[in-house]
């Protein structure tokens, strides 16, 4: 199946883009975009979520269940194609760790003898709002 480059997807993908190190729902992501007066071609949510699901097909986004809500989250996938996530044990935001720190995190867990799960790897913290 053929990939169109539409304005909507490009549109997309700038705005996960700079919202890299965040996962978001597609209600989330549609709400987001609909609120940033900077973005030209606002997609509607039936147009995120068939979107989201192409992404994922090519590997562009990450797709796993928030078990706070247990609704689809997504983000951006980067070259290291095993995201490693932090979410917050209080309010269930999460955050997603950098490359180079991703890559650091992924090396330790080889190194003590472990593999690296398939999906992703995430530790639960407490976000610095909830510290306060």
């Amino acid at each position: 199946m053929a990939t169109y480059k539409t304005v909507k997807r490009e549109c997309l993908i700038d705005f996960l883009k700079s919202h890299s190190k965040y996962s978001f729902t597609v209600r989330e992501i549609a709400a987001e975009m609909s609120s940033d007066n900077t973005i030209k071609s606002v997609p509607s949510e039936s147009t995120v979520y068939r979107l989201m699901r192409e992404m994922e097909r090519e590997g562009t986004v990450r797709r796993y269940i928030d078990p706070k809500n247990r609704e689809y989250v997504y983000c951006l996938a980067g070259n290291d194609d095993i995201p490693v996530n932090m979410r917050c044990k209080v309010c269930g935001n999460v955050y997603t760790v950098d490359g180079e720190t991703s890559r650091r995190i992924k090396e330790e867990i080889v190194s003590c003898g472990a593999a690296v799960p398939a999906d992703s790897i995430e530790f639960l913290v407490k976000c610095k709002n909830c510290s306060e």
